[in-house]
């Protein structure tokens, strides 16, 4: 009786899989998906550069949730259904096109994000694995890149080698999918012609990834003349060659011009684009759970397009601040294990105690030196690239806001950032109203939302929205969204109003300036964000109405007159100016 019980009721054992070696690398192709295709085409040129075959999955899509629905376990979050579902449905059309799934399981792999977290996302590899297995495709590969590792994060794999290149240009095409990503969103609400945004980002993307792909990694033997190249050539293996070698390859990533000058050679064509940054658009900022808040698709309702549909400008949020968070938590940890040693020891040691000193505050000064490398890094290119994206947030900052209210060392999904979000974006007035989105029964968002509740009580001021998606329901989102946005217009459309009236100038007169010069209906001209000033058009009102107050509303001295008052037109950077 026991034995068929324990037949019927199969306990789930790990599939056995075969290893991804470095010898598998000529012809496995890594499959990858779950970002915007601004990142994916990043990532994709990374994978390339380093040798390796790859391919981006399409978009998920309600057909490929139902396919991962009917292989997955139920009570799962959406990104596994969309996930899988897509995964499969691909594998299909592989089988479907002559390729046996024997070849299949041996040429393909899938890579994807990992974490021991307490929510469901750590049940997420299982999941893969378990649905392959019933979809017919035993053994197929899912190499796991375990974030929450921070940054001692592996695959665990050898034919995935993490070297000091590809860790740069991983580092890369996140902030580079993240500027992308915002100016693609910031500009496409104010195009003059619509899709002239869509085809621009589309070409800047495929040139920056060009230069991704084709980049010469540096060698300290290939600067020097060829007897002396030789010479260390053969000493590659020796500790120091190493670590002059990794140091040069590591200031060439962060301070050499080849990027910058990439991105200003992509730029030239967005001159040609015209913008109307009069119009008055709320601004909606989008956070929530990791994977709703970054894919594009059904997986939670195409919500940006229909944000932009229904006249909203909508703040993405990128994926460098999860990077940032990952960095912080870990300075957060060393902390805590430093006081954990120190009270846990029974005689105080002067040796041991200025040892954990040294390596406590050695190891919270290597982090912090990575924190505001990336910040620089992410202002640098920000620059390259016009100069008018938003900038990061300070993590220290987040943390001290979330506080009071959710504990910023707690972990799960995105920690204490969706409280942290809401209250920075609406304390200083950088959103008319706050999104959050996230799958249907996210437990770590759940929390959340019971603060969030809180203070919305306690600051009436803030309008915030908590969407949970999944692959039916989006009339009711929709409608949902569509309320709350309306209140946020209303809010935009006042604060608009009111900085006309300060200004004492009619639209007509802005307009008839803006009309008499071009440069100040460029998309790379930079809208000065004032404290306490929301909206894209009533800031720009406010640097229209400064403009024609310093010329005297003079047309030919305008732009003397604006040069010797510094005003911040955003031009293309050069490569000396970076």
């Amino acid at each position: 009786m026991v034995s068929s019980l324990i037949d019927v009721h199969r306990h789930f054992r790990r599939p056995v899989e075969a290893p991804f070696t470095a010898a598998d690398r000529d012809h496995v192709t890594i499959l990858f998906g779950g970002l915007t295709w601004k990142h994916e085409l990043m990532i994709q040129a990374v994978l390339q550069n380093n040798g390796y075959k790859c391919e981006r999955l399409p978009t998920p899509d309600r057909d490929a949730h139902e396919i991962g629905k009917e292989y997955c376990s139920n009570g799962l979050c959406n990104p596994v259904y969309f996930t899988v579902g897509c995964l499969i449905r691909f594998l299909r059309g592989l089988e479907d096109s002559g390729m046996s799934r024997t070849d299949i399981v041996r040429n393909y792999v899938f890579f994807t994000a990992g974490s021991n977290g307490p929510c469901r996302f750590g049940m997420y590899e299982a999941e893969f694995r378990s649905a392959l297995e019933e979809a017919g495709f035993a053994g197929f590969r899912v190499l796991l890149f375990q974030q929450d590792h921070g940054v001692h994060a592996t695959s665990g794999q050898s034919g995935l080698q993490f070297s000091v290149d590809f860790g740069m240009n991983a580092l890369h095409a996140f902030v580079l999918g993240d500027l992308l990503n915002d100016l693609h969103r910031k500009l496409r609400p104010y195009e003059a012609h619509p899709g002239e945004v869509d085809r621009f980002v589309s070409s800047v993307a495929v040139g920056v990834a060009a230069c991704l792909r084709d980049s010469k990694s540096f060698e300290l033997s290939h600067l020097v003349p060829e007897p002396i190249g030789s010479f260390l050539a053969r000493r590659r293996s020796s500790r120091a060659y190493r670590w002059v070698n990794t140091t040069g390859k590591v200031l060439d990533h962060m301070f050499g011009k080849r990027l910058p000058a990439a991105l200003a050679e992509c730029l030239k064509p967005l001159t040609e684009i015209e913008v109307d940054w009069l119009r008055v658009r709320p601004v909606v900022k989008v956070v929530g759970e990791f994977w709703a808040q970054q894919t594009e698709g059904d997986g939670n309702y195409n919500m940006f397009e229909f944000l932009e549909k229904e006249g909203a400008e909508v703040a993405v949020e990128p994926l460098s601040n999860w990077v940032m968070y990952l960095l912080n938590q870990a300075k957060r940890r060393a902390a805590m294990h430093r006081k954990v040693l120190v009270h846990s020891s029974r005689t105080w040691n002067p040796a041991k105690s200025v040892g954990r000193w040294i390596t406590h505050h050695g190891k919270r000064a290597v982090l912090s030196a990575g924190e505001s490398a990336y910040m620089r890094h992410y202002s640098r290119l920000a620059r390259a690239l016009g100069g008018i994206s938003r900038p990061l947030p300070f993590q220290g900052e987040l943390a001290a806001m979330a506080d009071p209210h959710y504990c910023s060392g707690l972990r799960g999904g995105e920690g204490h950032l969706e409280v942290a979000k809401n209250l920075y974006y609406s304390a200083n007035n950088m959103c008319h109203m706050v999104l959050a989105l996230k799958p249907f029964g996210c437990l770590p968002s759940q929390q959340s939302d019971a603060v969030q509740a809180g203070l919305c009580d306690r600051v009436p001021e803030m309008l915030f929205l908590s969407v949970e998606t999944s692959a039916e329901g989006s009339v009711h989102a929709y409608s949902r969204v569509q309320m709350a946005l309306a209140e946020a217009r209303v809010k935009a459309q006042k604060e608009f109003a009111a900085v006309l009236l300060e200004t004492h100038k009619s639209l007509d007169e802005i307009r008839e300036f803006v009309s008499q010069h071009a440069e100040l209906r460029s998309p790379l001209y930079r809208v000065t964000n004032r404290p306490g000033v929301v909206s894209t058009a009533a800031n720009f009102v406010l640097d229209v109405h400064t403009l024609m107050e310093s010329s005297g509303d003079r047309g030919s001295s305008y732009k003397s007159d604006a040069r010797r008052r510094s005003m911040r037109i955003g031009t293309v950077a050069t490569n000396q100016e970076i």
